[in-house]
């Protein structure tokens, strides 16, 4: 509820522009708060883009090539156990859909074969 007694002794087109004023406050401070969340968005990714170019770089590097004559890239290239036994299903799923497909192939040459 909004008392709008009090707003009677002013004319109405000063009210007019209040509202009008109110309205475009509102709606540009709608826009002011989305830009504020863009740029501390924006801020946090910088921030992070430069702790890992600037400041991790080396240690990245050097765990990857280091004194271990890169064992950390194959390490990165190996196949986890879990991805291994999934794929293993997969190239079974399909031979065995395979076979069934030969198996339906020939089964309706058959059906055709029989029926003329």
């Amino acid at each position: 509820m909004v008392e709008v007694g009090g707003l009677m002794k002013y004319p109405h087109s000063l009210l007019s522009e209040a509202f009008d004023l109110k309205m475009r406050m509102t709606a540009y401070w709608n826009v002011v708060l989305k830009r504020l969340i863009d740029s501390m968005a924006l801020h946090l990714q910088l921030s992070v883009s430069n702790l890992v170019d600037k400041d991790m770089e080396m240690e990245i590097v050097s765990e990857l090539m280091g004194p271990n004559n890169g064992v950390g890239i194959e390490r990165m290239m190996e196949e986890p156990p879990s991805i291994a036994v999934k794929r293993n299903k997969l190239i079974k799923s399909i031979k065995k859909l395979k076979e069934s497909k030969e198996v339906v192939c020939k089964i309706m040459d058959g059906i055709v074969t029989f029926a003329n």
